[in-house]
């Protein structure tokens, strides 16, 4: 054992407890933090100067282990007590490795010393540092209501008691920060550390600060008493934080000291120690401080409490500032600690960063603002309770109080009061309060400078003026209710433990609340000095200084009324002055005053509230006004007024009269009375309509109160009548009505009785005529009309008097047999007897008599199509009455086409719904299937009948029954093999035109005729119309043209597919006399351009020459003529026809050979084209439409130019092809009066924009053309003497020259005529974008997912952005505004449709809703062709890009199969009209050399000699 261990044994160096007197002044107190994150506690008694430092460690071990036996329990780290590395360190950073010197460290100190191993784990928390067991005593005084501002108020009051005590020019700075996470207050205050004095354990032990004990620092000095020291109760700083979140982290730091020592409050760990026994220690931790720290706490100290998992979370920071600033206010902005002449700032208060100084807001700041400038009414008050001595010595010690009262006067200014201006800012602020100027709390409290925010008093005693009388009581009374009572109290008075209040049952208080009461003083023992103007004065003195300062101000600052609303009559010294309730010489009578922003009349009828003011105390009066009496000249301040009225009790002759003479005018009050001003101001006089005003007068009058009453079944069976209505429960129609009715007047006295008894006592005798009305309400429409009137003069009956008989099953035939309601009514005639009235309702019958189809339904045209659904129909069951009835239970309905030669359709299959009240039966959903329809043509006319299964109940629609689309073709009569011959046309031959069904379609359809080796006249072309036979007539205009052994085809096109095709071989035969010559000569020059002049069209060579062998099928007579060229018959002229048929035909067999090569390409492109529309369904089938709308079809401008190019018989594909050449003859340049298309004129953002604008408008709008004026439009389009459309004239011409048509109407918008929008344009926008205001909802918000107006979404391009009308105007608010309004653009429909509140026009979103005007709503998926140029295309998924472009890829080869076959059929077209002069001049050629020859062989047999 070594000499360190020998020294422990032999002397007492260390306690384990706190049991010590006499040597506490020697005693050392450590708080050692081990590295393992645990802490013990070591105290030292009567030590040597030093102790080694080996020894000092033994100790240390020591306590640890004996702790940790005794908790029983082991912490998971460790500790290297023999570690070389071992040392300590203290709160300097001073390291301790050889000695400890003991005397180096204070008593009455709690010294904390680090303890280090040499671990690589150095630990930042220490468990158990702080020991915050409180004394169970204060556990008991904890305060019950706490709330999130109390709780706050709490901490900052800390903070500011702890910045106060800073240096005069030392910054003292208070900084508050919040949000869903955390709540942080800092403040630069002289911090707290390890040490007794300034023990960071202070702040988180209830009870252990010490600011309590400075309260009588606090009391007396100067007001306003800014002296912090709030504490009283020793808990502020551990409880508030606690109750604002779960865990706390207090941080602080002292001038002196190097580290920032840490406390951990755990809210979890506090409540489960507060239910043991045990004691309560929290965490904590030292460390350096952060550069943020140093900056901000300029002198080396601070404090900053951290809250975390806050329990409100979404807090209102504005409305916070303005809280927190009218609790501070006197340390945030001060006129009162010094006389410079300026505001001074105490404190700096930061809440989020924001200076309070300069928050606008919070009532403080608005009743300062609002209240004169004029001079305040300040009091001092001293409060004492001294001891008393009675004989016997007091224990109470002196106690002493001091307030100061500032009354601050709010004047009526601009026919309001200031204070009423105050309630209105404050709820424009968001602040929420239930008080009105009457009930506004006139006295507010501060504490040491703190509001107390529950010290909200409605009057002083002081403050009340009572038992006033007379005008000058009057006007004190008025005046008064704007005054407020500012008080500002010393530590003397004593809060409630939450701070927000004076203790409610101390003496200070209870006096302070008494103020000026003098009833016998409750509070005996309380003594209180009034000062003022440091004189000291009795309370009456200051009553009557009160009063006159109350109407100095009043004479001062108030505008009670400028002048009434009209030519006012001036009065002089009036006599009656205490008449009238005045006091001025001078007065003002108007017949029309404004007060309280609404304008009262003479005339007016109104009602004085009980209560109002002097001789209206028990019930309310109606009166009607007559006069205004303002006091003064106009323009005087401080006047008051007086309201003239008569009550209705009083005639109109004995009310007020104003006389006018010569030299004064004088107003006699006689029956009227004099009312004060103030009676409109506190809502006690209240203007009253009508109604009520004719409801009064009648109560007024008195008159007889009797009523009407309809005798029971009861009493109609005493009196031998049927004549009781059904009037308990409904009834079916058809119920069979009484005989008559009976009714009676009731006397004022009757009270009707359990027993029913019928007796003359209870009937009204008289001789007035009674009136019964009968008024009818039917079941389902609103039409209230009247059906029987009787009257009826009284009558007896059995013994009883004044009875009332009304028959009615012999006059009222009709009744009870239409369903809905059956008023009856019982009037006198010129009486105000209370009328009778009761309702008898009538239901529909049982007993169904029939269906009908409702009246939409009935009315329309029902028209319907074979292959199509039949249009959802609506049903209405009626009964045997004709009442509108519900359904019976339906099984299964039927549904027929009938026709006068027989069945069309029938079928069972119904689809059927019945309302949820059964009063509507909707049929849905019927395909209409038939080919019987050539029976009923050509007026289609058929009933279309639906009824039940049974077929006991129908209703029949006359309707209109259609044939299908064009769907078959049928050639008739069929042709046979011995019409295929060459040159063969036939007679009788016809093509059935048929829909799916077998029905001839109707008149109209075009179609394309295609035919190989036939042929029809030029004349009549290849385009045919649908006869009204549904049927194209092609008898004597078919001609067999192929060659023996050649096939032959003919074929439909409709819409572009081939719906028929037939091909036929012509019978074969090989005449040996057809010579096939191989011409050498080539075409001419005009063919040679028609066939060959494009190098890009490929036509596939023909192999056959079908053409050609229909010229030549007959012998040829060049053979015979060139056999026999060399007889001397032959002239000049023969030979010189015998070259020019060699030369036509060489010619012909080329044409022919062409025109088959064309037809064989044509054929070919068809093909392909059928081919790559095959290929493109197959994609589409693979990707929703709406993901390849912003892919696929959202096309550029120089894109969408070409595809408008490309679409037929439209206005917009001639305008953007033409060159406007045509139009350079025109009076004015129409290059530049044709700006353009609707389309072209700029481009969106998106392509879903782009989408939902061109849904929204439509193609007519979209294609719309824009003109500068309406000459310039009237030149696209001339009209003939009929009024039909001129095709040979603008617009049409120039479409014949690019061989279109237009077919259709399309709209022109002239820029010049169109009414522009008149508003505001967007500041320093270059596109001259409209400042239109965005949607505000109810609660003064934009709605959700507004994106923007339709107008301002469309980015005109340079070019349309420069155009202008003569007035300016561009194509925004021209064109744009014309044809988008105020169209409100939102993200999704649910958007759209929670802001219907606020859409003016019409709105759509970017998913494809669309809300048109008058709540018409589109539904469905649009799928327009044209859309407006999108500058951002959406990035599509690699699946949905790949099939886009392969979309696009098969798009854009159908656009040039397109593009070649309009070219080969145009050439095409041109070949086969050439080819038909060749073939007519070679016939000519032919006929003129076989004339020739028959003439030669006329003449070589006149001279051959007879044989």
């Amino acid at each position: 054992m070594d000499k360190t261990q020998v020294n422990i044994k032999k002397r007492k160096i260390v306690s384990l407890s706190h049991d010590v007197d006499d040597d506490v002044e020697k005693g050392r107190r450590f708080k050692i933090l081990l590295p393992n994150g645990t802490s013990v506690e070591l105290t030292t008694w009567d030590p040597d100067p030093e102790m080694f430092f080996a020894e000092f460690i033994t100790l240390v071990k020591g306590k640890y282990l004996k702790e940790q036996k005794h908790l029983g329990s082991t912490n998971k780290g460790s500790i290297n007590w023999k570690s070389n590395s071992l040392y300590l360190q203290d709160s300097d950073d001073v390291k301790i490795r050889d000695v400890v010197k003991l005397n180096k460290y204070k008593p009455h100190k709690c010294h904390i010393l680090r303890l280090y191993d040499g671990s690589s784990d150095v630990v930042k928390s220490f468990k158990n540092m702080w020991d915050l067991t409180p004394d169970t005593d204060l556990l008991l005084e904890l305060p019950e209501e706490y709330t999130f501002e109390t709780a706050l108020a709490d901490l900052i009051d800390n903070s500011l008691q702890a910045v106060w005590s800073n240096g005069e020019n030392d910054r003292k700075l208070i900084r508050v920060y919040l949000d869903k996470e955390r709540i942080v207050i800092f403040d630069n205050g002289p911090g707290m550390d390890d040490s007794d004095e300034k023990s960071l354990v202070k702040w988180g032990k209830i009870g252990a600060s010490l600011h309590r004990l400075s309260k009588s620092e606090a009391i007396g000095g100067k007001p306003p008493y800014l002296k912090p020291n709030f504490g009283m109760f020793g808990f502020g700083g551990p409880i508030a934080a606690m109750h604002l979140g779960q865990r706390v982290i207090v941080s602080s730091k002292t001038k002196n000291v190097k580290k920032v020592y840490m406390l951990v409050l755990d809210r979890e760990a506090l409540l489960s120690a507060s239910n043991s026994n045990r004691t309560w220690k929290s965490n904590g931790s030292i460390r350096d401080p952060t550069e943020a720290e140093i900056r901000d706490s300029n002198h080396g100290s601070f404090t900053k409490v951290v809250i975390r998992g806050p329990k409100v979370k979404d807090v209102n920071i504005s409305r916070l500032q303005c809280h927190l600033k009218d609790i501070y206010f006197p340390y945030i902005q001060s006129d009162d600690m010094f006389n410079k002449g300026r505001t001074n700032t105490p404190i700096e208060f930061q809440v989020n960063g924001d200076c309070l100084t300069e928050i606008e807001g919070g009532e403080v700041a608005i009743t300062n603002l609002l209240s004169c400038n004029g001079p305040e009414f300040i009091v001092q008050l001293h409060l004492s309770n001294p001891p008393k001595y009675d004989g016997i010595k007091s224990s109470k010690d002196f106690q002493e109080a001091n307030g100061r009262l500032r009354f601050v006067y709010f004047p009526f200014k601009e026919g309001k009061e200031n204070l009423e201006r105050v309630l209105e800012k404050l709820i424009a602020d968001g602040n929420v309060t239930r008080e009105n100027f009457q009930s506004f709390s006139r006295v507010s409290v501060r504490r040491l400078g703190r509001l107390l925010p529950q010290a909200r008093w409605s009057f002083l005693p002081f403050m009340e003026v009572r038992n006033k009388k007379g005008i000058r009581g009057q006007l004190l009374k008025r005046c008064c209710l704007r005054v407020k009572c500012f008080i500002e109290t010393d530590a003397g008075f004593k809060p409630t433990q939450s701070k927000t209040d004076l203790a409610h049952h101390n003496l200070f208080t209870l006096a302070l609340k008494n103020f000026g009461d003098k009833t016998p003083n409750q509070v005996k023992d309380i003594e209180v000095e009034i000062r003022k103007d440091g004189k000291v004065l009795s309370l009456l003195q200051l009553e009557r200084d009160y009063e006159d300062w109350i109407l100095g101000m009043h004479d001062r600052y108030d505008e009670e009324v400028g002048s009434g609303e009209d030519q006012p009559v001036m009065m002089v010294s009036p006599a009656n002055k205490k008449a009238l309730g005045i006091s001025s010489e001078v007065i003002r009578v108007h017949q029309q005053l404004k007060r309280k922003e609404e304008s009262w009349k003479s005339g007016q009828k109104i009602k004085v509230l009980k209560g109002a003011c002097a001789g209206f105390h028990k019930n309310n009066v109606y009166a009607t006004l007559e006069y205004f009496l303002l006091e003064g000249f106009e323009g005087d301040a401080g006047g008051d007024a007086r309201i003239i009225c008569r009550p209705v009790d009083i005639p109109d002759e004995n009310g007020c009269v104003l006389s006018l003479d010569d030299e004064n005018a004088s107003l006699e009050i006689r029956g009227s009375v004099s009312l004060p001003l103030s009676v409109i101001d506190n809502g006690k006089l209240v203007p009253v309509e009508s109604t009520e005003w004719d409801t009064h007068l009648k109560r007024k009058q008195l008159r007889s109160p009797a009523t009407i009453n309809l005798l029971s079944s009861h009493h109609c069976q005493v009196l031998e009548v049927d004549g009781a209505l059904p009037v308990d429960d409904p009834v079916f129609a058809g119920h069979v009505p009484p005989h008559q009715v009976v009714s009676v007047i009731r006397p004022i006295n009757f009270i009707p009785s359990a027993t029913e008894k019928l007796d003359q006592k209870d009937i009204y005798k008289s001789n007035i005529e009674m009136i019964m009305e009968i008024k009818f309400k039917s079941e389902h429409m609103n039409d209230n009309h009247v059906m029987h009137i009787d009257r009826a003069s009284p009558e007896s009956r059995k013994g009883f008097s004044g009875l009332y008989f009304f028959p009615l099953r012999r006059k009222a035939r009709d009744l009870f047999k239409k369903a809905g309601t059956y008023t009856f009514s019982f009037s006198l005639i010129d009486s105000s007897c209370k009328s009778a009235w009761k309702r008898v309702t009538v239901k529909p019958s049982p007993q169904v008599g029939k269906w009908k189809p409702l009246s939409d339904d009935q009315n329309r045209q029902l028209v319907l199509r074979v292959g199509s659904n039949i249009p959802t129909l609506t049903i209405a069951c009626y009964d045997i009455y004709d009442n509108r009835a519900p359904f019976p239970d339906i099984s299964a309905l039927k549904v027929k086409l009938l026709a006068e030669k027989g069945i069309l359709f029938e079928t069972n299959r119904v689809k059927f719904s019945l309302s949820v009240n059964k009063m509507v039966l909707s049929i849905k959903d019927v395909l209409v299937k038939s080919k019987e329809l050539d029976k009923i043509r050509p007026g289609y006319g058929a009933t279309l009948v639906i009824g039940s299964s049974n077929e006991l109940l129908s209703v029949s629609v006359a309707c209109q029954v259609y044939p299908g689309y064009l769907k078959n073709v049928e050639l008739q009569p069929p042709i046979t093999e011995n019409q295929l011959r060459p040159g063969f046309v036939f007679e009788k031959l016809a093509l059935e035109m048929l829909d799916a069904y077998g029905n001839h379609v109707l008149k109209g359809p075009e179609v394309t005729l295609s035919v190989d080796g036939f042929n029809i006249p030029d004349h009549v072309g290849m385009i045919h119309k649908v006869d009204d036979n549904g049927r194209i007539d092609l008898s004597g205009l078919l001609k067999v043209t192929a060659g023996y052994g050649r096939k032959a085809s003919i074929s439909v096109l409709f819409e572009g597919k081939t719906i028929f095709n037939q091909e036929f071989s012509s019978r074969s035969l090989q005449p040996d006399n057809i010579i096939m010559h191989e011409p050498e000569s080539p075409f001419n020059e005009e063919m040679n351009f028609m066939i060959n002049n494009d190098e890009n069209v490929q036509v596939p060579v023909a192999e056959t020459q079908n053409m050609v062998v229909e010229c030549c099928q007959k012998p040829s007579p060049l053979n015979v003529i060139m056999q026999e060229q060399d007889s001397p018959i032959f002239n000049h002229e023969k030979n010189l026809l015998i070259s020019l048929v060699n030369n036509d035909e060489k010619d012909v067999r080329k044409i022919a050979e062409a025109i088959g090569d064309l037809e064989d390409g044509l054929d070919h492109l068809n093909k392909l084209k059928d081919k790559t529309e095959q290929e493109m369904d197959k994609l589409l089938e693979n990707v929703e439409p709406q993901n390849l709308i912003s892919n696929t079809f959202i096309l550029t401008k120089e894109e969408l130019k070409l595809k408008i190019e490309r679409m037929e018989n439209t206005a917009a594909s001639v305008l953007s092809l033409c060159s406007l050449s045509a139009y350079q003859k025109q009076p004015k340049c129409f290059r530049d009066d044709i700006i353009g298309l609707v389309v072209l004129c700029g481009t969106v953002q998106s392509p879903d924009l782009s989408r939902i604008l061109a849904e929204y408008l439509g193609e007519d709008k979209m294609l719309a053309v824009i003109c500068r004026s309406f000459d310039a439009a009237s030149s696209l389009e001339s009209y003939k003497r009929n009024g039909a459309v001129d095709l040979e004239s603008g617009l049409h011409a120039e479409a014949a020259t690019l061989g279109k048509a237009i077919r259709n109407r399309f709209l022109v918008f002239c820029l010049e005529d169109i009414r522009p929008y008149t508003g505001c344009f967007q500041e320093n926008d270059p596109q001259r974008k409209l400042a239109l205001p965005d949607p505000i909802l109810t609660n003064g918000k934009t709605p959700a997912g507004f994106i923007g107006y339709a107008v301002n979404m469309v980015e005109l391009d340079t070019n349309h952005l420069q155009i202008r009308t003569d007035s300016g105007h561009g194509l925004r608010e021209t064109v744009l505004f014309r044809i988008f309004g105020k169209l409100q653009v939102y993200e999704t429909r649910e958007s759209m449709l929670a802001a219907c509140a606020c859409i003016e026009d019409c709105a759509v979103s970017l998913d494809g809703g669309i809300l048109r005007e008058n709540g018409l709503l589109s539904l469905g998926y649009g799928e327009p062709c044209i859309y407006f140029p999108c500058e951002n295309q959406i990035i599509p998924s690699s699946e949905t890009g790949d099939i886009a472009e392969q979309i696009k890829e098969k798009k854009a080869e159908l656009t040039l199969i397109e593009e070649e076959f309009r070219k080969l059929a145009k050439y095409h077209k041109k070949c086969l009209k050439k080819f038909e002069r060749k073939k007519a001049h070679y016939s000519n050629l032919l006929d003129r050399i076989e004339s020739l020859e028959s003439k030669t062989n006329a003449g070589n047999k006149s001279n051959k000699p007879d044989s």
